[in-house]
C-alpha cells in the first residue's frame, strides 16, 4: 500500500499505468513509498514532495525534462538518491543523467532484484547518515557551553574567551587547577567550532612514558625501535582535521617539546624512524594546572609557550566562585541519584553552609565526587543531604573538614567593609539557591536594593535592572 507523500521514503515519478503499478507492487514492502502526482511539467515535482531517501524517475519517451529535474532535485536535496528508469535508453541520456547527479541509470526492462538492492542500499545510507547526524547533535549538546554549570561573574570572561576560541582556529592554552573542568571546556570549544564533526582527541602528557612520548604523539615506523613490530600513526594523525587536546602540557619532555614546536610551525608530522613527513591539519588546545609564571620560568620552552598561548583562558578555582556550589550540588544530585529514586532532591542549609566554608582543593571534581558518593550511599527514603553526611565523607576521605561552628566561620570573614558586604550578599544568594527575593529577605533589604548592590559588584548586567543604579560611596 502506498503512503502519503509526507510519510514516504521512496517516491515514484511515472505516468499512471502498468509500469507505475508494477514498481509500486514490488517495492511496497521495501519502504514507505508514494507516487508523485501527475503533472505535465516535471519541474513542478520538487515543489510537491518532501526530502525523501530515494527518487525513481521514469524518463519520458523524448527524454525531455529529466536532466533539469535532476538538477533541481540535487540542488534542493543534495543527499537524495535519484534513479532514472528509461524505456528508450541512449548513451547520451545515461551520461547526462549521471552527470547531473543520478545514482544510477536503469534501462527498461530492468532486473527487479538489482533495482531493489540499489534502493535498499540508498535507504541504508540515508539511515546511517541520519544516525550520525543525531549522534553529532547529542555530542554537541552534551559538550555545549550550557553544560558548564556556573552563575558566577568571574566565569563570564571564561565563557567569552571560549566562544572566541570556538570561532577561531588559533591555539588555545587553558590554565587552571586540577578539577576545574579544563577538559570539559576544551570539549565545548571543539563542539562549537567548525571542526565539531571531526575527532576530539584528549591526551594527558603527564601519563605518557617518557621514552614513548614522541611515538605516541607523532607515530613510528615498523622497526624504529625495539618492540615496534608495526607502523603506528600517532595521536596527531588520529586527530587529523579535528582537535588535539594536550593536557598537562608542562610535563611534556624537552625533546618532545622541540618536535611539537616544529609540527606547529610546519604543519607536518614525521614519525619516529620515518624519512617522509605528512601534512597534518590539527587544532591544538593545550591545558595545564601550572601557573603562567611557572610555564614561562622553564616548564615550557619559551618559543613553544608563545606558539601555544595565542589565546589564554584562565579557569578560576571553585573557592573563587563559591556562589556556584548550590547549583553544582543540584546538578550533581540530578545526575547521580539512583534510577527511580525521586526523593533525594536537595541539600540541607547547614550542609550547604559546610560546603561553602570548605576550600575544595580538588575543585569541581571533588564536589562531584562528594555528591556522587552520597547519592550512592544515602538511604533511599532520604530527601536531602545533611551536614553529618558531608562531615562523614570528609572524614573518610582524610580531608580537613571545614569548621561547623559560627565562631570558626566568622574568623574567616573579610575585614574590609566592601569585601564583607560582597561576601554577605554572595553567601545569602548561595544559601537561597540563587533566589534573589529570598536572598534579600535573608539580608534584610529590599529586592531593588539587592539588585543595585549586585550591579555595583558586577554580578548583574545593567540591562536587567528596572531601577536606576546608584553610585556606591567610597568606603561602603
Amino acid at each position: 500500500m502506498t503512503q502519503r507523500l509526507a510519510d514516504a521514503r521512496v517516491v515514484i515519478v511515472a505516468p499512471a499505468g502498468s509500469l507505475r503499478d508494477d514498481l509500486t507492487t514490488f517495492l511496497t514492502d521495501l519502504a514507505p513509498l508514494a507516487a508523485a502526482p501527475d503533472t505535465p511539467n516535471l519541474l513542478d515535482i520538487p515543489d510537491r514532495v518532501p526530502s525523501v531517501a530515494a527518487f525513481l524517475v521514469v524518463e519520458p519517451p523524448d527524454g525531455e525534462g529529466v536532466t533539469a529535474l535532476l538538477g533541481t532535485l540535487k540542488s534542493r536535496y543534495p543527499r537524495l538518491a535519484a534513479f532514472v528508469l528509461s524505456p528508450t535508453p541512449t548513451v547520451e541520456h545515461a551520461t547526462a543523467a549521471i552527470r547531473n547527479g543520478a545514482e544510477d541509470f536503469v534501462p527498461i526492462p530492468f532486473s527487479r532484484e538489482l533495482l531493489r538492492k540499489e534502493i535498499d542500499r540508498a535507504l541504508e545510507t540515508a539511515d546511517l547518515r541520519d544516525g550520525i547526524a543525531q549522534l553529532r547533535t547529542l555530542v554537541s549538546s552534551a559538550y555545549g557551553f550550557d553544560q558548564i554549570v556556573s552563575n558566577s561573574a568571574c566565569m563570564r570572561p571564561v565563557f567569552d574567551r571560549a566562544l572566541a576560541a570556538a570561532r577561531s582556529e588559533t591555539p588555545v592554552l587553558i590554565v587552571g587547577e586540577t578539577g576545574t573542568g579544563k577538559e570539559l571546556l576544551a570539549r565545548a570549544i571543539h563542539a562549537n567550532s567548525r571542526r565539531r564533526d571531526r575527532p576530539f582527541v584528549p591526551v594527558n602528557c603527564a601519563a605518557l612514558p617518557h621514552d614513548l612520548v614522541e611515538s605516541e604523539l607523532f607515530g613510528h615506523r615498523r622497526g624504529a625501535f625495539s618492540g615496534a613490530h608495526a607502523d603506528h600513526p600517532g595521536l596527531f594523525a588520529a586527530a587529523h582535521r579535528g582537535t588535539l587536546m594536550l593536557d598537562e602540557i608542562g610535563d611534556l619532555p624537552a625533546p618532545a617539546q622541540a618536535k611539537l614546536l616544529r609540527v606547529l610551525q610546519d604543519g607536518e608530522v614525521r614519525p619516529v624512524g620515518g624519512l617522509e613527513s605528512r601534512r597534518i591539519d590539527v587544532r591544538i588546545i593545550a591545558a595545564t594546572n601550572r601557573s603562567i609564571r611557572e610555564l614561562r620560568a622553564g616548564a615550557l620552552r619559551q618559543d613553544l609557550f608563545f606558539r601555544l598561548s595565542v589565546l589564554v583562558i584562565q579557569v578560576p578555582a571553585l573557592r573563587e566562585r563559591r556562589e556556584d556550589i548550590p547549583r553544582l550540588v543540584e546538578h550533581f544530585i540530578a545526575r547521580y541519584r539512583p534510577a527511580g529514586v525521586t526523593g533525594l532532591c536537595r541539600i540541607a542549609p547547614d550542609a550547604l553552609d559546610l560546603l561553602l566554608s570548605y576550600r575544595f582543593p580538588g575543585n569541581v571534581r571533588e564536589l562531584e565526587n562528594l555528591v556522587q558518593n552520597l547519592c550512592a550511599t544515602l538511604p533511599p527514603d532520604r530527601v536531602e543531604i545533611r551536614a553529618e553526611d558531608a562531615q562523614l565523607w570528609f572524614r573518610r576521605q582524610g580531608a580537613s573538614a571545614p569548621p561547623s561552628s559560627a565562631s570558626a566561620t566568622e574568623s574567616a570573614l573579610p575585614l574590609d567593609l566592601g569585601e564583607l558586604e560582597a561576601w554577605a550578599i554572595r553567601s545569602a544568594l548561595a544559601r537561597a539557591g540563587g533566589n534573589k527575593s529570598r536572598a534579600a529577605q535573608i539580608l534584610g533589604i529590599s529586592r531593588d536594593s539587592l539588585y543595585r548592590k549586585l550591579h555595583e559588584l558586577g554580578d548583574l548586567p545593567s540591562d536587567s535592572l528596572t531601577i536606576a543604579p546608584t553610585r556606591r560611596k567610597q568606603g561602603t
